[in-house]
């Protein structure tokens, strides 16, 4: 059988998600009703949400139709949206709790992790976001980091969803103005040095807070190119952390919400009280939390080989899956079996570990820069030489300051020397204690 694979929504919805793979999949975008309308059985549907009933609904037809269904997340898991929206939300209060399509493309292993928890242990597959294989980094300049006498450039950005309920967004839009007040008040007295900044915001935030927004464009080229231009992020929960985490810039989150973190980020700012620390830290950022930055964008996403985390791409995984997905469902159509797409169809990426960089953390000891082995291990024999000797000279003095010990204790037990010690020890305390009064 050759089976079809469509992408369920509509074009200005899906375009740019599908993007990466069109030249490897023949991808036929289209509303849901059309896709139930001429999907077969053995076809593949990728769906980029399972919050709304007209995909809910759609999903639950492919089923019935023996259409394979694939969830391909495209961003980050984030709590507020999950367990604490609006009551008259339209979206589903349930979504992913459990994932309604055969399988689930997940973004990085602790997503997947999440997802697992959540009772789609036998759903998730590992593959990243194939529109990020476009993502380069971290090899940009950080000249402005280290010194330069130019302005810094931070890009303030929020999720395309700031808020899901009044109450959310009145936390927002009070951590954005704190911040543009800093900017106004404190920001060049507070850290030395003018900073520039762009501000990318959402759901009308810009003209709340009267500043000009940098956003016009909501598929990624443009926030990829405002990215690469500046030195620094802040954002509100979003998948633009993870952006500019893979581009190698220091970036923190703007959260006042007080709530758990799926995605967590070297440096946060969660009241108003921290902004000049955490700034004063973005423009200098030292090298153990830059480490740890890089530890948790390993565990949030899954990168393309050129970020030297996984063997495959992203687009790679995610087109080995939609094939695995078409073959198994060609071969149950035809033995007339139902759909049933075991766990673990994709081998999981090989993940090394993100290496200390120990003369970069540990920058006031010159011996870390030395990578001679050679050199390194006469070194450390001639420590090693002098650590016994010093210890040999230091267990000589315990053994001779016991023997003084035992002398003195000898002495004062003596029944003529010893009155005369304790007497003479009583004189020196009372001239230290009146040592000031006899002075004068």
């Amino acid at each position: 059988m050759k089976s079809s694979v469509f992408f369920v929504g509509k074009p200005e919805e899906v375009s740019h998600h599908a993007q990466p793979f069109t030249d490897r999949l023949a991808v036929r975008i289209a509303d849901p009703q059309e896709v139930v309308e001429f999907a077969s059985p053995g076809d593949v549907a990728i769906f980029y949400s399972e919050h709304f009933d007209r995909f809910r609904n759609c999903i639950r037809q492919l089923h019935e139709q023996r259409v394979a269904t694939l969830y391909m997340i495209d961003g980050i898991l984030e709590w507020r949206n999950a367990w604490e929206n609006r009551e008259d939300e339209p979206a589903c209060p349930f979504t992913m709790r459990p994932i309604l399509c055969h399988k689930a493309a997940c973004i990085g292993p602790s997503q997947q992790r999440i997802l697992d928890s959540w009772g789609n242990a036998a759903k998730t597959e590992l593959t990243g976001i194939p529109r990020f294989d476009l993502l380069k980094g971290p090899q940009r300049s950080t000249d402005k980091q280290t010194g330069e006498s130019g302005p810094f450039r931070i890009l303030v950005a929020t999720a395309k969803v700031p808020g899901f309920t009044p109450q959310q967004m009145a936390r927002t839009r009070a951590s954005l103005i704190d911040l543009k007040h800093w900017f106004e008040r404190s920001g060049k007295e507070q850290v030395g040095r003018r900073i520039e900044v762009v501000w990318r915001l959402t759901a009308g935030l810009d003209q709340e807070l009267q500043v000009q927004n940098q956003l016009t464009d909501t598929t990624g080229n443009e926030l990829r190119a405002q990215l690469n231009s500046v030195d620094a992020l802040i954002s509100t929960p979003s998948t633009t952390l993870l952006e500019g985490m893979a581009l190698g810039i220091p970036v923190a989150s703007l959260d006042y919400h007080g709530c758990p973190v799926y995605v967590p980020t070297a440096w946060t700012i969660p009241c108003r009280d921290s902004i000049t620390s955490v700034i004063s830290e973005l423009m200098n950022p030292n090298e153990p939390k830059m480490q740890f930055q890089r530890t948790l964008l390993q565990d949030a996403l899954t990168l393309a080989p050129n970020q030297e985390i996984s063997e495959k791409s992203a687009t790679d995984r995610f087109v080995e899956l939609v094939g695995l997905m078409q073959r198994l469902a060609n071969e149950q159509v035809v033995s007339n079996k139902p759909l049933f797409f075991p766990p673990n169809l994709l081998s999981m990426p090989t993940t090394p570990p993100n290496p200390l960089n120990h003369s970069k953390v540990f920058h006031n000891f010159p011996e870390f820069e030395n990578s001679d082995k050679l050199k390194l291990q006469v070194e450390l024999a001639h420590s090693r030489r002098e650590i016994e000797h010093m210890q040999r000279e230091m267990n000589q003095l315990k053994s001779e300051l016991s023997q003084a010990h035992e002398i003195f204790r000898q002495i004062q037990q003596h029944p003529v020397a010893g009155p005369i010690v304790r007497l003479r020890q009583k004189f020196i305390d009372w001239l230290q204690k009146n040592e000031p009064t006899v002075k004068q």
